[in-house]
């Protein structure tokens, strides 16, 4: 049926009329030229006129873009045809075989404009036209007028019900393929849609590594182009074994350094006889900051209930050897016997507020249940440490604060930013430009604190310890005040990034749960 496309629409069958039309023409014209019977006066008159009746009314309908006309004069049309040929049949009839094969083309043409009943009166008209015609000019009742009718017959009911068949089976298949159409279409809009906005990367390369797609995330979400993409993937084909199917990498977008994380499967593209790399890229930074959160909690519970059982044991034999050493201080005669006497008395009691300290950060703490304003919190704090004796002339300040209320301890958040300020002054007395920011913003459902420094930073190994019981990089220091901070925070259901660089600085970044309204 695809050789039938070409009378889909009403112009293109109108273009078919015209060339068959002009086709017949050319060869009637050749005709005349080389025949020398065809060079009466009389032929030549009623040809030209005839055709140039058929291309006026043919070229009027071609440039007719009224629709509704051309429907209406479709049958006038065709019928206006039938009977310029019945006309030149009737003056040449032995031309008759010529001009009914025009007819019949003419006549499959119509079946595909006009209704069953018209068609059927275009052909009886033409039916009964040529029979007129053909026993006009035979001898009445001779073998060869009645063979001749009845082929021409023939010939107009065979074409009329093939045609229809055909039109009936064009039809269809014409609706199949609009279907069809309109399926591939919405799957094709269906399909970019959801490459469009999924969350995650997608890029096609070819094997030259040449780019064939890539999608909104990429670019706009991940903020990643082209370029960048290929060294990745480079990098990607370096790294990861037969084995492998996946791998992360560090991507620094503007000022913030995210987690990539990279996968690679293909497909084979037909149209293009080529084997497709396909990758898909997702920023998985927030879910490689909860997978270490979590194992940070799972390792500092299980520190603070092996520390929990320690200190008690151990406050137990400073009990005695405190009750001890008052005893023998008392019989001690000898100056210097009494200052030592005083001096482990106080050790003493610094190892009994340590250990209580500690005991105090390994017990539970029930979930904060009052209303809290997080900006009256942080203004409390800042006003405290710029009291603190490390604050220059030369500190700079920059504080944007909006007004976010959270679920929370007020007194216990307050410990908690107050120790990582003051760390981070701590970390800035050699800055030359020291400058702290503090900023508290609402997003997405969160308050979100950001304290940052530009002190010396922290190594990766410093990070990673930060928040463990003990663990300092102070002289003097304890190893409890951020992990006191951590534990608040834990308790508040918070979540904490800390990002850092030597030499550059530190950004605590603090996310709580909005209070529901």
């Amino acid at each position: 049926m695809a050789g039938f496309f070409f009378l889909s629409d009403l112009y293109s069958r109108r273009v078919v009329r015209i060339i068959t039309v002009f086709t017949y023409f050319m060869l009637f014209q050749s005709l005349i030229l080389i025949q020398k019977p065809f060079l009466q006066f009389d032929f030549v008159v009623v040809f030209y006129l005839c055709f140039g009746i058929l291309f006026t009314h043919h070229l009027v309908n071609l440039f007719m873009d009224n629709e509704s006309y051309a429907q209406k004069a479709n049958f006038a049309s065709y019928l206006a045809d039938f009977v310029v040929l019945m006309l030149f049949m009737k003056y040449f009839p032995y031309l008759s075989s010529f001009v009914l094969v025009l007819q019949l083309f003419l006549l499959f043409v119509a079946s595909f404009d006009l209704d069953l009943f018209k068609l059927i009166i275009l052909g009886f008209i033409s039916s009964i036209g040529v029979s007129i015609i053909n026993l006009s000019s035979s001898v009445s009742g001779s073998t060869q007028s009645i063979l001749s009718i009845t082929l021409f017959n023939l010939s107009y009911l065979s074409v009329i019900a093939i045609s229809r068949q055909l039109r009936v089976e064009f039809r269809g298949l014409q609706q199949d393929l609009t279907t069809t159409q309109k399926k591939w279409k919405s799957q094709e809009e269906f399909s970019k849609a959801v490459i469009e906005n999924i969350p995650l990367g997608i890029a096609v390369f070819q094997q030259n590594n040449q780019p064939v797609l890539q999608n909104g995330y990429l670019t706009g979400n991940i903020n990643m182009d082209t370029a960048k993409l290929l060294d990745f993937v480079s990098e990607y084909k370096r790294t990861v074994g037969p084995n492998l199917s996946n791998v992360d990498f560090t991507y620094k977008s503007g000022e913030q350094k995210k987690v990539i994380h990279l996968d690679e499967t293909s497909y084979f593209d037909s149209e293009l006889n080529e084997t497709m790399n396909v990758f898909l890229v997702k920023d998985v930074t927030e879910i490689r900051e909860l997978e270490f959160q979590k194992k940070q909690n799972e390792k500092l519970a299980a520190v603070g209930q092996l520390a929990a059982g320690i200190a008690h044991e151990i406050r137990n034999p400073l009990a005695g050897i405190s009750g001890s050493v008052q005893m023998l201080s008392q019989d001690a005669l000898d100056e210097t016997q009494q200052k030592l006497m005083k001096i482990i008395l106080k050790e003493i009691d610094r190892l009994n507020l340590l250990i209580t300290d500690f005991l105090d950060y390994a017990k539970p703490e029930k979930k904060p249940d009052t209303v809290m304003n997080l900006k009256d919190n942080l203004e409390e704090v800042i006003l405290l440490v710029k009291r603190h004796p490390e604050i220059t002339k030369d500190f700079a300040w920059e504080v944007e604060l909006s007004d976010v209320s959270i679920i929370g301890f007020h007194e216990k958040l307050k410990q908690a930013f107050l120790n990582i300020v003051i760390n981070s002054i701590q970390a800035m007395k050699d800055a030359a430009q020291p400058k702290l920011r503090i900023r508290l913003t609402a997003q997405s459902g969160q308050a979100v604190v950001s304290i940052s420094d530009t002190g010396s930073g922290m190594s990766e190994e410093t990070k990673r310890k930060m928040f463990e019981p003990f663990h300092t990089t102070k002289v003097k220091g304890t190893g409890l005040g951020l992990a006191v901070t951590h534990k608040i925070l834990e308790m508040h259901s918070a979540q904490i990034t800390v990002n850092s660089e030597i030499n550059v600085g530190t950004e605590f970044v603090i996310k709580f749960p909005l209070r529901n309204v």
